[in-house]
């Protein structure tokens, strides 16, 4: 048995609609129990009960809350302290590129709370594939992590239509934007669906656009990825679980064009003697959150 907790369908079979973030962010800074009473949340958020339990499950998934308990075990949520205060404080409407890949980052490295979310663009390779294969390669992952875990496949099915409806819109969902039905993170450019021959609908993990992914997102996940470490490698970059070409979808030449512009821009230094590709972040690589919010 394995010591990893694994949750599927945490999200009641809601996806992150637009405007739920800020939402529930105001509502918990008001009030941080409420989303502990989910009458009192319905008549605040206008929405029903199980879409509570689903905002009280994404704010922490993308970790800009976390739950603790006060008096008498009542649970409360509070926004944490090196990412969920720094991110509302500069950006409390969510409106920019830059915070939403930031809140990508922490939902597909939350392996316990996301674990479909993680294991989809850490664990599969593949860059393209049917729901079909998606939901196989998720199932056989989630048994080497723990061969005894139970998955229901119903669940796990909610769970990828979940994270495609995370990250792309169907052409009908622009039909009602007042409904609020389309996904902040579909503009994220990280998956697309292809109908092939209006038979079988093929799933592409895509890589964003340069001009939309900014470099120093690029840094703060390189840098978080470092821990006490004092440098890394392209290899890593490319290859290791949480690291930017597993999150971003990036591949090895826009790796490094984001390195060479870092390094040009003195946050880097970059050693590609005989071939080691080792990189180090310099004196100006700190409080990179603070410095990308000063440019926004």
């Amino acid at each position: 048995m394995s010591n990893t907790k694994i949750k599927i369908r945490g999200h009641e079979s809601f996806y992150i609609r637009e405007g739920w973030l800020r939402k529930g962010i105001v509502s918990i800074v008001e009030q941080p129990d409420i989303l502990s009473n989910t009458q009192v949340a319905i008549d605040k958020l206008g929405v029903g009960s199980a879409m509570v339990k689903s905002i009280r499950y994404w704010l922490q998934a993308i970790q800009l809350t976390e739950e603790k308990r006060g008096d008498k075990g009542k649970r409360y949520q509070e926004l944490t302290e090196d990412f969920g205060k720094i991110v509302f404080e500069n950006d409390p409407y969510f409106e920019d590129l830059g915070s939403l890949y930031l809140l990508h980052y922490k939902l597909v490295t939350n392996k316990e709370l996301a674990t479909t979310w993680n294991l989809f663009f850490n664990g599969i390779k593949a860059t393209e594939m049917t729901k079909y294969h998606m939901e196989e390669a998720l199932k056989q992952l989630i048994l080497n992590i723990d061969p005894e875990y139970s998955i229901s496949s119903r669940s796990l099915s909610d769970d990828c239509n979940c994270i495609l409806k995370t990250y792309f819109a169907e052409k009908n969902d622009f039909n009602n934007p007042e409904d609020n039905m389309i996904s902040p993170f579909t503009d994220l450019g990280l998956i697309k669906k292809i109908n092939i021959d209006g038979k079988e609908e093929v799933i592409y993990k895509t890589m964003p656009d340069k001009n939309k992914l900014d470099r120093l997102i690029v840094l703060y996940v390189i840098i978080d990825n470092l821990g006490k470490a004092s440098s890394t490698t392209i290899k890593n970059l490319i290859e290791d679980e949480n690291n930017i070409g597993r999150v971003f979808n990036l591949d090895k030449n826009s790796i490094n064009n984001y390195i060479d512009t870092l390094a040009d821009e003195g946050y880097l230094r970059v050693n590609r003697t005989a071939g080691l590709n080792t990189i180090y972040p310099t004196d100006l690589a700190v409080d990179i959150l603070k410095k990308y919010y000063s440019e926004f």
